[in-house]
């Protein structure tokens, strides 16, 4: 790995000053790209902890929100500064536990003291990043899982007891996706916290989107969209630090648009309610996240959500519908930034600057009586009572931005300024809010833009004036301070270092960078830990049994001589066809009618033809895993030395992949029938059972990284393996229900089959047990695999002493469950 030289620049003592801090400087291409990729890849309250210590300099204290990981960064600062443990105060005896192990990591070439590394001019930034992923990352995720874990516990309990005066006035949001000035009717205020809609938790305050529209009624004075098309929303990696919990109501049989911050999303395998047939999040084409339940009635929900690590490119605004005609002096004000040849989002920011600034912030009744009185002057009237709150200043704002592109959206959502006295973030019908998004053709994002007037006590406006002057954004902490350099200034370096090369030296992208690059940004990871990945495949593709063979090319191959076998040959006829198409004469008074009238190609003949078709089938095989992340897969591999968790990774990677290749494998083959599919679905027990793919065929980047990265984490907790095989036989039931509708033979059936791995006995062995009986009797194969000792369960396969023994066992029995989908005409 090529090494960045980070040079500590020479500066002059200053006599009577104060030392300076250290500068640094980055000397070629390679480091500053390397940096860029660590500020994508690593959060940055860590990035500025590592930077300010390298620069010096005393970090303020972290306030993430989260009780111990600021506490377990605060401790990390302190010891990135010290580097090491010595001199440091650490309290909490889990940040001890935690901080302990990384002054002396073990590698190939000796031993690393992390702290050390991370703040070494001479290490480079992928290793900086690298050690961040493999050591610092998962104590992180694990943390946060710890965090909000007793949040939500303490939710759980406030609810229960039933505090009429706290949680017990929530309420389910309205039904209707209808938006209202506030001038059209004012309500008193009441006392104490308003009703909630939404709760968030640890507070994040700020502009939360619910809903966007495009079309306006300029006769009843109503803002319209189009009908909302859902599909399945997928898991999204989050940014762990800023990860909350959102809680509330929920109406059954109305979807709900969840309210949240731009560019953030849900973590769907959180979602919890007390629904009797569950939730489901979906998304909608505007990029929506809906919460959707089957019940009749009001329902609690919880779950977490966060923004989102990798950002991508927003779906192209749609065209706002409005109309009405314009007061002369906002038209002259456009002609004039039309003809000004600024760049279109500089003409934007002005036309939305003038209307608030020219704009009184109100929510009289009186001046929007006289605003309506005349819908087709609606836009006239305003502009003479210069009264507005932010629905009519941002309708008015959307209309006449319309004239410079109409690639404008008018947003529903709320504004949270301020914390409850529970530290909470509450969304209700008080903060409700209004603003509007613009289509930056630059960046192909969509960009917030509010013209409320100043005044609005829900507001910051200084947020808003950020936006409006183009200097909003989430922002690093301390990023003009507390690190080397700024996210522009990288970008910036990068492309004068590209200049600088000439022409003749611009490296053309190598194929395999391109597939990285490709990667990265559908699996919404870093190009570093792309490569990781691929890496990571590589080397498990390689793993070979005791004769030396390749267990993916083995399981494979099996799979494809089924797939052979179900192809049969069959004669298909055709004719009449011409003579030297055919085969034999078969109509004779044709070919005599064609012969006489001179033709040389007579008509009348047959033709045999063999064709290859496919024999249908809607069996198939679906395998359920559940993995082991358990403490005491920390430990040591007894055959290989490797740390259990990695050898389970690699394990569980191997197999996942060569089983989704042969489900390509059918398809491919299928020409569109459903021949033998094959699904899988992984679960992991580490504190609690998490479901980490759903039974799927799909194998694309964001499911295989989203695979790899929940394996790759910090092994911690006991062994739940009872609640893994609650979700298995949860999706099992689903899958099933959905065979049967289809009125599939019995003998078509899926074969279904349970690898049970872990590293020993589980918490609950009884419940594990009668939850393999269940399976059974359902159809199901149970296999537990038990390393490093004999397991008391009936389903246990023959005992292993090490996970490195498992792929050969377990693929053998695999191919066995294959061969029963046609074991008489499979060749050995």
């Amino acid at each position: 790995m090529e090494k960045i030289n980070l040079v500590k620049s020479e500066t002059p003592k200053l006599e009577n000053k104060e030392q300076e801090a250290p500068k640094f400087e980055f000397k070629d291409l390679a480091e500053v790209e390397q940096y860029l990729d660590w500020k994508e890849a690593v959060p940055a309250e860590v990035r500025r902890l590592v930077e300010g210590a390298m620069l010096d300099k005393q970090v303020e204290a972290s306030q993430t929100e989260l009780a111990l990981c600021d506490k377990f960064l605060d401790s990390l600062g302190q010891s990135l500064r010290q580097k090491g443990l010595s001199g440091v105060n650490i309290s909490d005896p889990k940040i001890q536990n935690l901080l302990a192990p990384l002054e002396k990591v073990e590698t190939k070439g000796g031993f690393l003291n992390v702290f050390e590394s991370l703040t070494n001019p001479a290490t480079s930034w992928s290793l900086k990043r690298q050690i961040y992923e493999t050591q610092i990352k998962a104590a992180l995720d694990w943390l946060v899982d710890q965090d909000l874990n007793k949040l939500a516990e303490q939710s759980q309990t406030e609810s229960e007891e039933g505090d009429e005066q706290e949680k017990g006035s929530d309420q389910a949001p309205p039904s209707s996706e209808d938006v209202k000035s506030s001038m059209e009717g004012k309500t008193e205020k009441q006392e104490g916290e308003p009703n909630a809609f939404f709760r968030v938790k640890p507070f994040y305050g700020g502009y939360y989107k619910q809903l966007v529209f495009n079309k306006f009624d300029l006769q009843d004075l109503r803002w319209g969209k189009q009908e909302s098309s859902y599909q399945p929303a997928e898991t999204i990696a989050l940014d762990t630090l800023k990860t909350r919990i959102i809680q509330g109501k929920v109406n059954g049989k109305a979807p709900l648009s969840l309210p949240l911050p731009c560019g953030w999303a849900p973590d769907v395998s959180s979602l919890q309610t007390d629904a009797p047939n569950g939730a489901e999040i979906s998304i909608n084409q505007d990029g929506l996240y809906y919460l959707n339940l089957n019940d009749q009635g009001v329902f609690d929900y919880q779950l977490k959500i966060g923004p989102k690590q990798a950002q991508t490119a927003d779906s192209k605004l749609s065209e706002a519908e409005v109309s009405g005609q314009l007061p002369e002096e906002l038209s002259v004000k456009i002609a004039e930034l039309k003809k000004s040849r600024q760049p279109k989002m500089k003409q934007l920011r002005e036309l939305v600057k003038f209307i608030r600034n020219s704009l009184t912030y109100s929510n009289s009744n009186e001046a929007w009586q006289k605003y309506a009185s005349q819908p087709a002057e609606f836009f006239a009237r305003l502009w003479d009572g210069k009264e507005a709150d932010c629905f009519v200043a941002n309708t008015l704002a959307v209309r006449a931005l319309s004239e410079i592109d109409n690639r404008v959206n008018f947003v529903g959502g709320y504004y949270v300024k301020d914390k409850n006295k529970e530290g909470e973030a509450i969304m209700h019908a008080g903060n409700g809010h209004a603003w509007l998004e613009v289509w930056d053709e630059l960046s192909r994002r969509a960009v917030r833009l509010d013209a409320t007037p100043k005044g609005d006590p829900n507001l910051d406006e200084q947020e808003q004036e950020q936006d409006l002057d183009g200097e909003s954004g989430e922002g690093d902490f301390g990023e003009s301070e507390d690190e080397l350099m700024s996210e522009d200034e990288a970008k910036k370096k990068i492309e004068e270092l590209k200049k600088g090369q000439g022409a003749k030296e611009k490296r053309q992208a190598a194929p395999a960078d391109l597939e990285k690059a490709r990667f990265a940004e559908l699996a919404e990871c870093s190009q570093g830990q792309a490569q990781e990945f691929f890496d990571a495949l590589e080397r498990v593709r390689q793993i070979k049994d005791a004769q030396g063979q390749s267990i993916s090319e083995q399981m494979k191959n099996e799979w494809k001589k089924i797939i052979v076998e179900r192809k049969t040959e069959t004669t298909d006829y055709r004719g009449p066809v011409r003579m030297d198409e055919g085969d034999r004469l078969e109509d004779p008074v044709s070919a005599r009618i064609d012969i006489r009238s001179h033709e040389f190609n007579p008509t009348g003949f047959e033709k045999q033809e063999t064709v290859e078709k496919v024999e249908m089938d809607f069996g198939g095989i679906n395998i359920f895993f559940s993995f082991d992340l358990s403490g005491s897969m920390n430990e040591a591999d007894g055959a290989s030395g490797r740390r259990k968790a990695d050898v389970q990774r690699d394990v569980a990677l191997l197999f996942v992949d060569s089983l989704m290749q042969c489900a390509y494998v059918s398809r491919q083959q299928g020409d569109g029938t459903e021949l033998l599919p094959i699904k899988l679905m992984a679960t992991v027990a580490s504190s609690k059972g998490e479901t980490k793919l759903n039974l799927t065929d799909r194998w694309t980047p964001k499911e295989q990284w989203a695979l790899y990265a929940s394996l790759n984490k910090l092994a911690g907790g006991s062994t739940p393996t009872h609640q893994t095989l609650q979700l298995i036989e949860r999706e099992f039931d689903q899958e099933m229900t959905a065979v049967k509708k289809k009125k599939i033979p019995k003998e078509k059936w899926p074969l279904n089959y349970v690898a049970e791995i872990s590293d020993g006995d589980p918490d609950d062995f009884a419940q594990t047990e009668k939850l393999h009986q269940i399976l059974k009797d359902k159809g199901a194969v149970v296999r537990s695999y038990a390393i490093g000792g004999a397991s008391a369960s009936a389903d246990a396969a023959e005992p292993l002493s090490s996970f490195e023994q498992l792929p050969q066992i377990l693929s053998k029995d695999l191919i066995e469950k294959f061969k029963q989908l046609h074991p008489r005409r499979i060749k050995q």
